[in-house]
Formats: structure tokens, C-alpha cells, sequence
């Protein structure tokens, strides 16, 4: 633990420094001699050095807590034969929350054995720098899929923002949310590009719905190109056994799913290809690649009042300035 350690020592330094200048004032202190004026002065020298102090201390117990959450985590892995790293500098994850050209960090990845293996961890892609830097951060499971697949959101509400707002990363076009039927409806939101509404409706059934509804209410989910996302904003790489119980009947119950999904086929590749439709090749059309996103207008507008107005003001500016002449 080599942070916390050089902040005891910078912090062990910083004490020395307050008794260094308040010695000889508590000297007088003990014998009667401080003033009111010294008193001040004390409290003055003592405020930085102490204020820094308590702020090792603290950052001090938030390593030793987050360490001992990471040996904790290593020894979940240990125990069920998984891969454990609490740092690595790439990631497969490849959803929504993946910004192009980021500088991208990995905490806690668990890698869990399989066929193909599924992956666990907290996502943070950071682009720009200083006051433009932009950072996307989400917990995620990644479950690679047999075969390409449609683009596929389903947006939790549970984990919305105030006021109802998606908290997802992305806003997507209009005629392409799909009302899920009967209680999912009121826990889902669930968005498919226009077209492959009965595409979504057989990948997100209501039994793949139902068991998250029980176990992943709080999760959203992303299916894109060959593999599946669940993503949170925090809870799913946790040292609660009830969270981890939660989320590996999940993704169990998506992994025996992702078995039939394999057997789907684009029917509009096939079209397009001017292939025989018996032949019904794997892939996605380019029209279910990717859902379209909601391009926001209201910045544009703002654009346009706020140079609208600060023409007029230059004209007014020029206008008082001809009439003065």
C-alpha cells in the first residue's frame, strides 16, 4: 500500500511542523505567560497543517477500505475459479458507453471461465483534458454472443434520474422505443432500430424479462453486434453475496437464452444479398446495426439567440456611436 504509506509520512512531517511552531507557544501557555494575541496565533498555525492532516487520514482509511474490498474481491475469484485484476488499461467492453478515441481505465475486472468468457468490471473512459475533460464510468458484465445481433437497448427504470430522466449516456431518435407488455412496461423501456420490433420482441421475451425483472430491475442492458451488456452506474463488481446472487442468476438465465439466439437470422440480409431466402446468412442488415440517436435541437437554437442577441448589441453599440457623432 505504498500511497497510503507516503501520505503517513508526509503527514507524520506536517505534525512535526505544528509542534515545531507551537512549542514555544504551548511553553508559555504552561506557564501563564500567552495572551490572547498568541492564542490566535496558535489556532492560525495550527488550522493548515492540521487541516491537511485529517485529510491524510482520511484519504489514508480510503485506501486501506477500498484494499481491503480488492483482497476481498481477489478471494471471491479465488474461491470460484475466476480471473481477478483490480486495474487493467483495456477492456472488450465495447456498449454504449464507450467513447471513441478514450483513454480508457478497468477496475476490478473478473473474467469468469467459459466457452467464451464473460467479463465483470467498472468501465471509465476519459477524453479531453482540463476543464473539457469528459468521463463515462459504468459497472458492466459482458456476454459475448454465438452471432451478430441487432441493436437492442433495454433502459432500467429503476436507475433513473431525477424527474424520470434516462440515466443512459445516449438519447435515441423517436419510433423506435417498443412498450414491453403487461408489468414490464412500467420497469422497461425498450428500444429497437424501426423494423425489427418482432426481432426484439423474440431476443427480450417475456421470460428473459420476467427473470430480470426479479433478479436485474436496476440494470440496463445493450445488445451490440455479437455480445450483450448489463450496465449500472454502480453495484454489480460488489462484495455483497446477495448483489452476486442476483446477478449471476442473470446472467445464467441470459446465457441459456443466448443458446436459441444464435439460430436467428436477418431475413433482410438475405434481400439484400439477393440470396434465396432458405439461405438466411448471419449478420444484420445495415439498417439494425446500430438505433439512430436524438439529435438535440435546443443547442442550436440556443446558438442562434445567443448570437442573435449579441448582434443586436453590437448594432445598438454602433448605432449609438453614428448617432453621438
Amino acid at each position: 500500500m505504498p500511497n497510503a504509506g507516503l501520505l503517513a509520512v508526509i503527514g507524520g512531517m506536517l505534525l512535526f511542523v505544528v509542534l515545531v511552531i507551537t512549542w514555544p507557544m504551548l511553553g508559555a501557555f504552561s506557564g501563564g505567560r500567552l495572551s490572547a494575541a498568541d492564542v490566535g496565533m496558535l489556532a492560525v498555525a495550527s488550522l493548515a497543517p492540521l487541516t491537511v492532516i485529517a485529510l491524510c487520514i482520511w484519504v489514508i482509511a480510503r485506501l486501506v477500505r477500498q484494499d481491503r474490498r480488492r483482497y476481498r474481491l481477489h478471494l471471491l475469484a479465488r474461491d470460484n475459479g475466476w480471473r481477478y485484476a483490480p486495474w487493467a488499461g483495456a477492456s472488450a467492453y465495447a456498449g454504449m458507453y464507450a467513447a471513441p478515441g478514450a483513454v480508457v481505465d478497468v477496475f476490478d475486472r473478473i473474467e469468469i471461465p467459459a466457452r467464451d468468457p464473460i467479463e465483470l468490471g467498472t468501465y471509465r473512459g476519459t477524453t479531453g483534458s482540463g476543464r473539457s475533460t469528459t468521463i463515462r464510468q459504468t459497472d458492466y458484465v459482458r456476454v459475448p454472443l454465438g452471432t451478430m445481433l441487432p441493436h437492442v437497448v433495454v433502459d432500467a427504470r429503476a436507475n433513473d434520474r431525477a424527474f424520470g430522466r434516462s440515466n443512459l449516456p445516449l438519447g435515441f431518435a423517436g419510433g423506435q422505443q417498443l412498450i414491453p407488455e403487461g408489468p414490464f412496461a412500467d420497469a422497461f423501456r425498450l428500444y429497437c432500430p424501426t423494423g425489427y420490433e418482432a426481432d426484439a420482441l423474440y431476443l427480450f421475451s417475456p421470460d428473459v424479462l420476467a427473470v430480470m425483472l426479479d433478479h436485474a430491475r436496476d440494470l440496463d442492458v445493450e445488445v451490440r453486434d455479437d455480445a450483450l451488456y448489463l450496465c449500472a452506474p454502480r453495484g454489480i463488481v460488489t462484495t455483497d453475496p446477495d448483489c452476486w446472487r442476483a446477478v449471476l442468476t442473470t446472467i445464467r438465465a441470459i446465457t441459456a437464452k443466448t443458446r436459441q439466439w444464435e439460430n436467428w437470422r436477418d431475413e433482410r440480409l438475405a434481400q439484400v444479398r439477393g440470396r434465396p431466402s432458405l439461405e438466411r446468412p448471419r449478420g444484420v442488415a445495415r439498417a439494425g446495426r446500430r438505433l439512430r440517436e436524438r439529435f438535440e435541437w435546443w443547442w442550436i437554437v440556443l446558438g442562434v439567440v445567443g448570437l442573435g442577441y449579441g448582434l443586436w448589441a453590437i448594432v445598438s453599440e454602433l448605432a449609438e456611436w453614428v448617432g453621438s457623432l
